[in-house]
């Protein structure tokens, strides 16, 4: 084993490790026919990134966007009756818990670093990176049973384990923070930070807040992006009976202060990317766009269960939606209907009132669509084919690239990239604390 893994840090260090090679802020990943491809933003130098490999399931940016992290089936698992019943969500592209690997790449390509070997017995989520890009978080489940599920941190260039931490038992996601390593969770004592460098949990709170608990949607604790001393937010019950009909949204201090920000019936929240605003998700179909002085900078009404991208610098805010493409810019709150696929929605029902219980396997999306400048994004058609009362069905269902001149109005007609059955895409990083939480399809 030890000469395995010797073999793998050579071939990773190779001639690369001599030679700056492309950055990549330009590039663009993307799944096709279960492979890992890049593209420039013209459409030019489509490039498959690590060849040969096991069907690729899941791909995340990191923030500085020189690697790539990606999720391949286990060989026999794929081979397996469960293995091809397996299929990405038709809205996010997920792909739900499965025995599978982990590996990091350069944009470059190269030697993929295999940060965990794929086991039958084993089931991993996809991975999620940290603000500082030097760790990757996963969930395992060992023989299947959530109630096995545990946590992992590794950092992205060590294989096989050699430099992973199992971090404690938490009810949600652990929040990752911007620099000084304190990782945010829950459990049944309560709110806790616990240091990856640290042997200790220590708790925020005397026992779990009201309510707690709540339904996975809601049951987590983020970190705000972006700051070096950053608040934190989480929801309540506001209930009586301690449902989760009605929440509060609170916001902690650095200092300990603790106040409301919103109260609402809700079943999603997140940060923005500029850590300055709220999103959250009403049970009537709202999207709410919160100051952080409690205020409603945006009510917005869109599809239920569409996927919100923020744009790095705050401003614009995507909807992407199983029908229609949606572009709110916060600054204006103009809003604009860029894509449909001509189904008439009429009025919009409200959301389910069965939320996914605690414990139930959700994930953040782990790319943005948005490029590093906020004024282009990516996104894929899925049938929806009809730009602004202009139709696509010429250049057909694929990947296509849209550019926003400054007063956030489209340049011109969105260009095709590539085409073929494309499963996910990203652009750029994106913080799990700004994405909503979505549940992958299950066997």
């Amino acid at each position: 084993m030890t000469l395995v893994l010797l073999s793998w840090i050579v071939l990773a260090l190779g001639p690369s490790a001599c030679s700056p090679g492309y950055s990549g802020t330009a590039k663009i990943a993307f799944v096709r026919d279960g492979q890992l491809w890049t593209i420039y933003p013209d459409g030019s130098g489509a490039y498959e990134v690590a060849d040969n490999t096991p069907p690729v399931v899941g791909i995340g940016w990191s923030p500085d966007h020189h690697l790539l992290v990606f999720r391949t089936l286990d060989s026999d698992y794929a081979q397996s009756t469960a293995g091809r019943r397996l299929k990405p969500d038709p809205l996010t592209g997920l792909v739900t818990d499965a025995p599978a690997g982990l590996n990091t790449v350069g944009v470059d390509g190269g030697s993929p670093i295999p940060i965990f070997f794929s086991s039958a017995a084993v089931r991993i989520s996809d991975a999620w990176w940290d603000p500082t890009g030097s760790r990757l978080l996963y969930r395992l489940t060992l023989g299947g049973s959530t109630s096995q599920l545990r946590w992992e941190l590794a950092q992205n260039d060590q294989p096989g384990g050699i430099a992973t931490r199992t971090l404690p038992a938490s009810l949600a996601i652990p929040s990752l923070s911007n620099g000084d390593e304190d990782i945010l969770g829950v459990d049944q004592d309560g709110l806790f930070t616990f240091n990856a460098s640290g042997p200790e949990q220590r708790w925020l709170t005397p026992g779990l807040p009201t309510g707690h608990p709540l339904p996975a949607t809601l049951e987590r604790v983020l970190w705000q992006p972006h700051q070096t001393q950053p608040s934190f937010l989480y929801a309540v019950s506001t209930a009586p009976n301690g449902s989760a009909k009605q929440i509060a949204l609170l916001l902690q201090r650095p200092t300990g202060e603790t106040r409301p920000l919103l109260t609402c019936s809700c079943q999603q929240f997140a940060w923005s990317s500029s850590g300055q605003q709220v999103l959250a998700l009403t049970a009537d179909g709202h999207y709410l766009i919160v100051n952080l002085d409690g205020s409603i900078r945006l009510s917005i009404r869109a599809e239920i269960d569409s996927v919100p991208f923020w744009s790095p610098d705050g401003r614009f805010l995507l909807l992407d939606g199983r029908h229609t493409l949606w572009l709110v810019d916060v600054q204006t709150g103009r809003e604009q209907l860029l894509l449909s696929d001509r189904t008439p929605l009429g009025p919009l029902s409200p959301a389910s009132s069965q939320l996914p219980a605690v414990g139930a396997l959700l994930e953040p999306m782990p790319n943005s669509l948005w490029g590093s400048d906020s004024r282009s994004f990516v996104f894929l058609t899925r049938g929806r084919l009809w730009w602004q009362g202009n139709s696509l069905l010429h250049e057909g269902n694929g990947l296509y690239l849209l550019t926003l001149n400054a007063q956030g109005q489209p340049l011109t007609a969105p260009r095709l990239l590539t085409n073929g059955p494309i499963t996910q895409v990203g652009w750029s990083y994106q913080d799990s604390a700004v994405s909503f939480l979505f549940q992958a399809p299950l066997l």
